[in-house]
């Protein structure tokens, strides 16, 4: 039986074997050719070389299409390069993760989970298992399995930290019904980095559902202080904002919110954004 480490080693021999052949023997044999004349050689070998090469290279080329369009927000575009991406013969585990994240931002949930038990026992590494362990953790919070998702962010940061982590299970204990492991996985999260404009969301909105809103609102004027590409932290402190009578502030804050990116993981929607936007406009605030 294989350990581990003997599939690493044999993956990265593979990797720098395909290399040697992309980057050396064929180069070096249209140079050959090239050289000594060869003329319809050298364009034999070249052509094959250029095919080889695209084909090896498939799978970066098909991500480097997902980012583009992820990046202008089209998420269901986003969608096609990365199933070819992951149908690709030996695509890797970093791919099935980019394939798995891309699902959850265009709000394709059950899918996800469908991928991510189709794959549970290929073989990872350590960071490629706790990226796939994330995106699970995601997406049983988003199909409303949120004690299931909770425990699996406990398991990962067990043994692992990182900001991203923090960020997404500070998220989820927001809407869970543990207020106090909330505020001390938040701050927690604070003290690995403060500078993390994700982790200080999450932290001031667990102060306001606590009730500490004096707390919650100076940590949102120091937050908003500076424009965030992320909606729910202006949601967020128009929350605020309306607990304490600032209606029109609410209002504010809450079109702000609109004008951000949405994607199937932000935690709230531009749905009910716009219908407490209406509630507050009929003069009915305080109620949210």
């Amino acid at each position: 039986m294989n350990t581990d480490n003997e599939i690493e080693k044999k993956i990265k021999n593979k990797k720098l074997l395909t290399n040697i052949l992309l980057f050396a023997a064929f180069p070096i044999i249209c140079l050959v050719f090239a050289l000594i004349g060869k003329w319809l050689l050298f364009g034999i070998v070249l052509s094959i070389y250029l095919a080889v090469f695209i084909y090896m290279k498939l799978e970066n080329i098909r991500l480097i299409q997902t980012g583009y369009f992820d990046k202008k927000g089209e998420f269901q575009k986003a969608l096609k390069p990365a199933f070819m991406a992951y149908k690709m013969k030996h695509s890797s585990v970093d791919t099935l993760n980019i394939f798995i994240y891309m699902l959850l931002k265009a709000g394709k949930y059950e899918k996800a989970l469908e991928i991510t038990d189709q794959n549970r026992n290929r073989h990872m590494t350590e960071d490629q298992f706790i990226a796939f362990s994330s995106n699970e953790a995601l997406a049983l919070w988003k199909v409303g399995k949120i004690e299931d998702s909770i425990a699996l962010f406990d398991k990962i940061t067990q043994k692992f930290e990182s900001t991203n982590i923090y960020v997404s299970f500070g998220t989820v204990l927001t809407y869970s019904n543990d207020l106090n492991k909330a505020l001390e996985l938040n701050k927690k999260a604070y003290q690995y980095n403060s500078s993390s404009k994700g982790i200080k969301d999450n932290l001031a909105y667990t102060y306001f559902l606590i009730g500490d809103t004096d707390r919650a609102k100076r940590m949102y004027d120091e937050l908003l202080d500076e424009p965030l590409n992320f909606p729910e932290a202006y949601y967020n402190a128009a929350m605020v904002s309306n607990s304490q009578g600032q209606y029109d502030e609410a209002v504010r804050l809450m079109k702000q919110a609109l004008s951000k990116q949405f994607n199937g993981l932000t935690a709230v929607t531009r749905e009910e954004i716009s219908s407490k936007i209406d509630y507050l406009n009929r003069g009915q605030g305080g109620m949210l």
